[in-house]
């Protein structure tokens, strides 16, 4: 067997952040996310394609997954036979529950601690150590949408809005942010990035060409809320892989 083709399991795996759907190529009208996921023995990993509904955050979970053919990121892996078995994700996704059968996930309480622990990132030290995800305190934070496109495509359609989904490309604005960071940065300042949080284009999708309503997503999330406390766990991509967006807005009241 091919070394690329063969497969392992990730476990105990802590989901940090997913951000928002692409059409997933090998499978026909399938849509998938890509996820972070963290343990203190393995680190941070990526894995995709995800489908709807499989992982939350702060979830644990185990998966099995492979290396993939044409993506050189660190720690970077495919789910392992997605392209058979789309419908039965169950197989190479297991998440973690209690006796009764409950999902686990970590309370606040408990993931704190960990965002505080990572947070000892800058976007230069990230970078040049050529890391897949950083989770970075901004010094300061400002946001704004920029316009994608005219008008989000398919939005007529848009009647169920927990089961209808839209990619990234068919929104008309995307949400962006332009920080510094508080640990040392030898990067010219402001950094900007594309927000790709799947709540936020979640909420975007009620009115995706309302620009107020687009709006209130930073509103959500926090940012400059007095009393609010916010951190960026920033992945990179795959085609600019010195090039990186905000994977998650990572925030909580004080």
């Amino acid at each position: 067997m091919n070394q690329e083709n063969k497969s392992f399991w990730l476990k105990n795996m802590i989901v940090l952040g997913h951000g928002a759907p692409n059409k997933v190529s090998k499978v026909p009208g399938a849509h998938g996310r890509c996820a972070c996921i963290w343990s203190e023995k393995t680190g941070y990993c990526r894995i995709y394609p995800i489908p709807y509904g499989y992982l939350y955050d702060w979830e644990i979970i185990d998966v099995e997954v492979r290396k993939p053919n044409n993506d050189g990121r660190e720690n970077t892996f495919i789910i392992y036979n997605y392209e058979t078995d789309w419908k039965k994700m169950y197989e190479h996704i297991k998440i973690h529950k209690t006796d009764k059968g409950n999902r686990i996930k970590l309370t606040k309480e408990e993931w704190i601690p960990i965002v505080k622990k990572l947070a000892n990132d800058s976007f230069s030290l990230t970078r040049d150590n050529k890391r897949s995800f950083g989770i970075i305190k901004p010094k300061s934070i400002n946001c704004f949408l920029r316009k994608n496109k005219e008008i989000s495509s398919q939005q007529t359609t848009l009647v169920d809005y927990d089961n209808f989904v839209m990619d990234q490309d068919d929104y008309k604005w995307f949400p962006y942010v332009e920080y510094s960071c508080e640990k040392e940065c030898k990067s010219k300042h402001p950094h900007t990035s594309k927000i790709i949080e799947w709540g936020c284009f979640q909420w975007m999708k009620k009115k995706p060409n309302d620009e107020e309503h687009c709006k209130q997503v930073f509103d959500n999330l926090g940012i400059n809320k007095i009393g609010w406390e916010n951190y960026l766990l920033i992945g990179n991509i795959r085609p600019y892989p010195k090039t990186y967006i905000v994977v998650k807005v990572i925030r909580w009241k004080k």
